[in-house]
C-alpha cells in the first residue's frame, strides 16, 4: 500500500490571485480619481446651470496662436529737419566771398547747411544799403549787388547768419565824436594801435545805430545775427582812453563789463519778437582764460552768455580738438576755421575765407 495522506493533496491557497485583483481595482481607482480631476479643468456651467464638457480637441485656437506677438517698439525722439532751418543746431557755415554773383556756386562746392555773409565789415564799411542812416558811415561798393543777391539766399534753404560788426567804426566815431566817439583823455578821438577808431559802447547813439541795425538784418530774413568787435579797443595806448568811468563801480574792469553787457541787453531788447538767434564772437584770449578779457570788457559768464545763443571763437585748427570737443555738444561754441583739418571730432564750424 502506497504511504501518505490519503484523500488530501496540497493547498496552494487564495493569496496569489486575491493580490492581483486588488492591484487591478487600485490601478482603476487611481485612473477614475486622475480622469476626474482633468475632468474638472473642462467642466463648465451654462445659465440653466447644466453641466458641459469643454474638451481641448472641441476648441478653437489659442490667442497666442490668433494674435502676432508684440514687436519690441522703441520710441524715438524726431529730430530737426533740415527742412526747417531756424531749427539748426549743427552749424557747418561758410563765410560768402566779396563777389555776391558766385555766392551760389561757393555754397555748392561744399555740404554746407549754412552760410555767414558780412552786413558791416569789421572797418565800419556797410555792405548793405540800410536805411538806417548816421552821419560818417562808409557805404561798401558791392552794396546794391549785396542787396540784389539776398533773396535768393534768404529763401530758407539754408541756415543764414548775418556778421554784423560792431565797435570799431572810424567814420561815424569821427563824424560823430560827442554822441557816439570814443575818446582819449585828451577829449580827441582815441587811435588804437592799428591807427583805428571806436563807438564808445556807453553812450546811447550807439546802442540806437546798432540796434537798428539788427534790426534790418532780422527783418530781411536771417536766422542768426553775429556780432563782432562787441569790445573796447585792445592794442595801443589803451591808458589814454577816456572810459567815462563812474562813481560806484569797484574797478574799472567791472566798469568795461557792464558797458558791454548793457550794450548787448540793449540789441537783444530790439530784436525781442522776432524768430533770430544772437550770437557774440570773441576773441580766443577770452576763451582761453576762463571767458573774461578785461580790456575788451568781455565776461561771459558774468552777463553775456544769458543773452547769447552761441559763441563763436576764430581759432588755429590744430586747437580745435582739446579746446572745444566737449563744448560743441550743445551747438554753444563755434570755431572759425580757415581749414578743417583731418580728424578733428567736431561738426560745428564756420570757415572763413575758404
Amino acid at each position: 500500500m502506497a504511504s501518505g495522506t490519503r484523500g488530501y493533496s496540497s493547498y496552494r491557497g487564495r493569496g496569489r490571485k486575491g493580490k492581483i485583483f486588488l492591484a487591478i481595482v487600485l490601478i482603476l481607482i487611481i485612473l477614475a480619481s486622475v480622469g476626474f480631476i482633468i475632468a474638472r479643468e473642462h467642466m463648465t456651467y451654462d445659465a440653466d446651470g447644466n453641466l458641459h464638457f469643454d474638451l481641448p480637441w472641441t476648441k478653437g485656437p489659442e490667442l497666442s496662436d490668433q494674435l502676432p506677438e508684440t514687436p519690441d517698439v522703441k520710441i524715438q525722439k524726431p529730430e530737426a529737419s533740415e527742412d526747417t532751418p531756424a531749427a539748426v543746431n549743427v552749424i557747418q557755415a561758410v563765410q560768402l566771398g566779396e563777389d555776391p554773383a558766385q555766392w551760389q556756386a561757393q555754397l555748392s562746392a561744399g555740404a554746407y547747411n549754412a552760410f555767414a555773409v558780412t552786413m558791416k565789415a569789421s572797418d565800419g564799411t556797410l555792405e548793405y544799403p540800410f536805411e538806417t542812416s548816421v552821419s560818417g558811415r562808409k557805404l561798401s561798393d558791392r552794396a546794391a549787388a549785396v542787396q540784389e543777391a539776398l533773396p535768393r539766399l534768404l529763401d530758407g534753404e539754408r541756415y543764414s547768419i548775418a556778421r554784423l560788426s560792431c565797435l570799431r567804426d572810424g567814420g561815424v566815431a569821427r563824424e560823430n565824436l560827442e554822441s557816439m566817439g570814443l575818446k582819449n583823455t585828451g577829449g580827441y578821438v582815441f587811435y588804437d594801435g592799428n591807427n583805428e577808431n571806436w563807438l564808445d559802447p556807453s553812450k546811447e547813439a550807439v546802442k540806437t545805430y546798432l540796434s537798428d541795425l539788427a534790426v534790418e538784418c532780422a527783418d530781411l530774413g536771417f536766422d542768426e545775427i553775429l556780432l563782432t568787435d562787441l569790445s573796447y579797443p585792445t592794442v595801443g595806448k589803451l591808458d589814454k582812453i577816456d572810459y567815462g568811468f563812474a562813481d560806484g563801480f569797484a574797478d574799472q574792469t567791472a566798469y568795461h563789463a557792464e558797458q558791454i553787457a548793457d550794450l548787448l541787453q540793449a540789441i537783444q531788447e530790439a530784436l525781442a519778437g522776432r524768430d533770430v538767434k544772437l550770437s557774440l564772437e570773441v576773441p580766443e584770449a577770452a576763451y582761453e582764460h576762463d571767458g573774461i578779457d578785461s580790456d575788451a570788457g568781455l565776461d561771459l559768464y558774468g552777463g553775456l552768455m544769458s543773452r547769447l545763443s552761441r559763441v563763436y571763437v576764430p581759432t588755429a585748427p590744430e586747437k580745435v580738438d582739446g579746446m572745444v570737443t566737449e563744448a560743441l555738444g550743445n551747438g554753444v561754441l563755434i570755431p572759425e576755421l580757415t581749414e578743417i583739418p583731418e580728424g578733428v571730432s567736431y561738426k560745428c564750424y564756420l570757415m572763413m575765407n575758404p
